[in-house]
């Protein structure tokens, strides 16, 4: 069984904010884990993200909150794990709405999880 730790170790490998390619690091996932631990990986980056969404769903629901869509809710919240454990655990309001309001997110960190198991 992965742990936060291995997780947090491969999103530094990966460097999401280098280049966005969620098919590149999902070819480096099948190429370097087996199923079940890429299946660790997944549920470890959605308790994150869920986190992330129960510690800021009223900044973000509320005016002048963290303006974006359902949809860049999630892109936002998934770029935030993409950046790495230090910018994950240091993340403010303040830089939600900076990220949301200067569109200084990608879609979608998440999407590197989903390959066939």
């Amino acid at each position: 069984m992965k742990t936060e730790k291995e997780f947090w170790k491969l999103v530094k490998k990966v460097d999401w904010k280098s280049d966005n390619d969620y098919d590149r690091i999902k070819r480096y996932l099948l190429k370097n884990y087996t199923k079940e631990e890429i299946k660790d990986f997944s549920e470890i980056y959605s308790s994150f993200l869920d986190e992330l969404y129960i510690r800021f769903e009223d900044n973000w629901l509320v005016e002048p909150g963290i303006s974006v869509s359902d949809d860049g809710w999630w892109d936002l919240r998934a770029d935030v794990i993409g950046r790495g454990k230090d910018f994950y655990n240091n993340i403010t309001v303040k830089t939600l709405q900076s990220m949301a309001n200067n569109h200084d997110y990608e879609e979608n960190f998440g999407y590197s999880f989903n390959v066939d198991l």
